[in-house]
């Protein structure tokens, strides 16, 4: 009996230490849990692709989402430049601006109005790839609960971060850094405001000399979601008759700015007035603005010519009607 007392206090003893050890084990892992790293680096083949420089995919992501809502969404970096290069991420809001040349500003370390950095959240935010790798990097969206309807915008730059055995291997001894972004269009769900107006519409010039014509519509949003316009340009001549039909294809225009979209249409032997009418859909509750203007087409070259023939035909006229 005190035989079986000792082994069952043995074992007891054996089972306490195992757990104690468990504990400690498994107790960091806990309070500090070891990261899983989702990014991946891959090898591709770049045979016949230029050298210098690198690529960003995608360029523009937009989403939907709701208050309180997580979404993961993943960029790719593919080293192009020749060489092993360090990279890194900065997270930036940008906006919207009234200047044609202009139509995104990145804002550096400044909070936009329509802020989303502090909600943009990349797996890492520097790293090392050697010519021909691509990462694969996962970018977290996380939207707190008591967000308000509308849009967010903010963009995953990418640079080059070289180091300086990295320049001097480039064959400069000056840091040279490039940069490009991925840009966050977040639209939280709500009653948003949607409103825009077409602020104008006209060709480059009003006389031409020959038919390349290069046509330009401007929208001004005057909400606080971004909006997609589209829409179409039909040409008449002198006469009525259509004898053009350009699509407009679909650009995006921040809140509180213009964005001005340019449409070059290509159309030999045109001569006289033309007529060109754009309908634009803003983009929202298929609203449809329409607005009319008139170019010319006169080939100088063609009528000088014409006009030189004209005379000398007339000069010829003239002088034999006068011998008779």
């Amino acid at each position: 009996m005190e035989k079986n007392l000792k082994e069952k206090e043995k074992l007891a003893e054996y089972f306490l230490r195992g757990l104690a050890l468990a504990v400690l084990i498994i107790s960091p892992l806990i309070i500090f849990p070891a990261r899983i790293f989702a990014y991946q680096i891959e090898k591709i083949n770049l045979a016949g692709t230029l050298v210098g420089d690198f690529v960003l995919s995608p360029g523009k992501i937009e989403l939907w989402m709701e208050p309180g809502e997580k979404i993961t969404k993943v960029i790719s970096v593919t080293n192009r430049t020749g060489a092993e290069m360090n990279f890194k991420i900065e997270i930036e809001d940008f906006k919207g601006s009234y200047e044609p040349e202009n139509p995104i500003v990145f804002l550096g370390g400044e909070e936009g109005l329509y802020s989303l950095k502090n909600y943009l959240k990349p797996e890492v935010s520097e790293f090392t790839l050697k010519y021909g790798e691509k990462i694969t990097i996962p970018v977290e969206i996380s939207i707190p609960q008591n967000i308000e309807p509308g849009g967010l915008y903010g963009s995953a730059l990418v640079e080059t971060n070289p180091s300086e055995e990295q320049s001097a291997g480039m064959g400069t001894e000056v840091k040279v850094v490039s940069r490009l972004g991925a840009l966050f269009f977040v639209r939280i769900s709500g009653n948003a405001i949607e409103q825009a107006v077409l602020k104008d519409f006209r060709t480059e010039k009003l006389f031409y000399k020959k038919g390349h014509i290069l046509f330009s519509a401007a929208i001004e949003n005057k909400g606080n979601v971004h909006l997609v316009p589209y829409g179409i340009i039909g040409i008449k001549n002198i006469f009525g008759r259509e004898v053009g039909k350009i699509e407009v294809d679909p650009w995006f225009v921040m809140p509180d700015s213009v964005r001005t979209r340019e449409i070059q249409w290509d159309k030999p032997w045109l001569f006289g007035r033309y007529e060109a009418t754009l309908k634009v859909n803003r983009g929202y509750q298929d609203i449809i603005d329409e607005e009319m203007i008139y170019f010319w087409v006169l080939p100088w070259k063609m009528l000088a010519i014409g006009g030189a023939g004209l005379i000398i035909l007339l000069g010829a006229i003239i002088f034999i009607i006068k011998r008779k």
